[in-house]
């Protein structure tokens, strides 16, 4: 054995043995560290603080944009499943893409749902950067409610997309005479069963002119709490007084350029991210 020694040492120029001594350090002391990790003593036990102050559980919101800055290379998926509220273009839906694409340095690209030939169209890009893609699936359609997403599920989450964080912005399409809570529960079932790792988070809607609203959506975020589900509450947001109101309509429902401003805020101070 130790002439077997002094021949690798004969021949193995001195680099190699620097490497080598290195690697042998390392290797002990990572045995110590991952020992004392696994088997500390009741005193080691005692004196152990946490490394982070972050609780355990978290929005989800702020889980994935955490997530997404801890592994910035890998691709994200993000999905609004909703009525007309979302569904605007120049509204807030892509406002919000854009603003989380230019705070987590990585290239967004969305979709708008069609509900003509219930199918997306062509893809607009939100913003850019050298991080891993985030792709935007925004499922709003006007004038259809959580049935209707429910039917579509397959088309509107595409076989090849792998959501991280699916939105829920529905009330105003909904019966107003059932629990807007109980009517979604097919819904948040299924996106349970189907997509397991992704994070829910329900929108409660900006009020409607002419609608006592408050009705509607009563109980809806304790019922979201107790599914743990994020609720992002644009609704407390805005007046609900008719003549507030209106000008932040550009109808009855839906959003006017400032309402959709309200809107961006309010779903971004979600995110941690200013509009």
């Amino acid at each position: 054995m130790f002439n077997a020694v002094k021949r690798i040492a004969g021949s193995a120029p001195i680099w190699a043995w620097i490497v080598m001594v290195v690697c042998a350090v390392v290797l002990v002391v990572g045995l110590i560290v991952s020992s004392n990790r696994t088997a500390p003593t009741s005193d080691a036990a005692a004196a152990m603080t946490p490394t982070s102050s972050t609780p355990l559980e978290q929005p989800a919101t702020l889980a994935f944009m955490e997530d997404a800055k801890a592994h910035a290379a890998e691709p994200r998926t993000i999905v609004l499943l909703g009525d007309s509220t979302g569904a605007a273009r120049d509204g807030w839906a892509p406002k919000v893409g854009t603003a989380i694409s230019q705070t987590l340095q990585r290239p967004m690209a969305t979709k708008f749902w069609n509900t003509t030939t219930n199918d997306y169209g062509a893809m607009v890009g939100l913003g850019d950067g050298p991080n891993g893609p985030i792709g935007f699936w925004n499922g709003s359609a006007s004038g259809k409610d959580a049935n209707y997403a429910l039917e579509n599920l397959d088309k509107m989450i595409p076989a090849d997309a792998s959501p991280d964080l699916i939105m829920l912005n529905f009330g105003h399409t909904q019966d107003p005479k059932t629990a807007l809570a109980e009517q979604l529960q097919p819904l948040v079932a299924q996106l349970r069963k189907e997509y397991p790792n992704a994070d829910l988070v329900a929108i409660k809607q900006s009020p409607a002119q002419g609608k006592n609203t408050g009705e509607v959506t009563a109980g809806f975020a304790s019922a979201m709490d107790a599914e743990g589900i994020q609720v992002i509450d644009v609704y407390s947001a805005f007046p609900t007084d008719d003549a507030s109101l209106a000008p932040l309509l550009k109808d009855t429902v839906n959003p006017s350029p400032a309402g959709q401003q309200i809107w961006t805020t309010t779903v971004l101070k979600a995110f941690e991210v200013q509009a």
